[in-house]
């Protein structure tokens, strides 16, 4: 019976490596019963509903309708594949995934390309439109050759998931004060932390598929992120207090595995980065009006938001001001130069 049963294991995982062999065995994604089809697959952490996703379903209906069949495109939603920014990035080195978004921390920390640290600087770029008029340019550029330089991946392009806000269920956030103690979410970058630490808060790194839970069971008292993924993941069901602090804004940063990019026919490529192109300029669309729905739905759910003064503002930029010049070592100093540079 022993011997059996073993055997029995010995076939039962002899039958999974095969059938993880054939999902993976193809040029150019994965495959789905058709050898001339590709199948490009994609994923995220966030909800179906969410902007970032209809950014995806863009890209998604661009391509399989103008690729006359050769194409299909798989989007997993909610951090069924990848629960981080990380691990997005390297499912995409090891061709898990073939294209997707991550934030610029994410990328930096698991590339080591330090240059896109420089967005999580407080109160650096006036608007969106400085921004991409930055990144967009020859600083862009670097940060897209070093990633490939060191990477099996690609930079495609940037975006923009909108301007951080705080939000907690405790009291409305009026000065920095409002946060002493509070234990918000934060990602794990250093910056992030730093920022709140100044702002008087307790940062908490936490996966962000696991945020509405924390809030829900009271692991954390309110999160830091932008205002959009608040309202688009509901966040404002568990809490009630929302402060629109606009202290750093998230760029995504789009990149392609190379070995699936270099596999596709000049055909699909064409109609590939067509789509890519169409990506790009949907995705910053969305993120605004998505930014304008989210205050407007918050207000609706009965959230207390709070947009700060210009004088109130002030006190957040004087508390933070010293997180730039303490961490210049996680942007590099080239980096941080040349930014300093093109705002002047």
């Amino acid at each position: 019976m022993l011997k059996r049963n073993i055997w029995v294991k010995v076939l039962f995982l002899i039958t999974i490596l095969g059938f993880l062999a054939a999902c993976n065995d193809s040029t150019g994604g994965s495959e789905s019963g058709d050898d001339d089809k590709v199948v490009i697959r994609m994923a995220n952490q966030v909800e179906e509903s969410n902007f970032l996703n209809q950014g995806y379903v863009k890209f998604k209906e661009y391509i399989e309708e103008n690729s006359d069949g050769q194409v299909s495109v798989e989007i997993h939603n909610g951090g069924t594949v990848a629960s981080s920014d990380e691990q997005i990035v390297e499912l995409l080195n090891n061709n898990t995934i073939d294209l997707s978004t991550s934030s610029a921390y994410g990328t930096a920390s698991t590339t080591g390309v330090k240059g896109f640290n420089l967005f999580d600087m407080p109160f650096l770029f006036q608007d969106r439109e400085e921004f991409y008029e930055f990144i967009d340019g020859p600083y862009g550029d670097k940060l897209a050759e070093e990633v490939g330089e060191s990477q099996n991946v690609e930079v495609l392009g940037y975006t923009d998931l909108g301007f951080y806000s705080i939000m907690n269920g405790n009291t409305a956030i009026e000065t920095p004060e409002d946060l002493n103690g509070l234990r918000i979410r934060s990602s794990a970058a250093t910056l992030h932390v730093e920022t709140l630490s100044k702002l008087g808060a307790n940062p908490t790194p936490m996966d962000y598929s696991e945020v509405f839970t924390g809030l829900q069971q009271g692991t954390i008292d309110g999160v830091s992120t932008t205002t959009p993924l608040i309202y688009g993941d509901r966040f404002y069901e568990v809490n009630k207090n929302i402060t629109l602090t606009n202290h750093i804004l998230l760029p995504h940063v789009l990149m392609v595995n190379k070995d699936f990019y270099n596999s596709l026919s000049d055909d699909i490529k064409q109609v590939f980065d067509e789509a890519v192109d169409v990506y790009i300029e949907e995705s910053r669309k969305l993120a605004v009006e998505a930014e304008q729905e989210a205050v407007d739905g918050l207000i609706e759910a009965g959230v207390d938001v709070v947009e700060l003064t210009p004088e109130q503002l002030d006190l957040f930029k004087e508390a933070t001001e010293t997180v730039r010049e303490e961490n210049v070592g996680e942007v590099g100093e080239e980096n941080y130069e040349e930014a300093l540079e093109f705002l002047e």
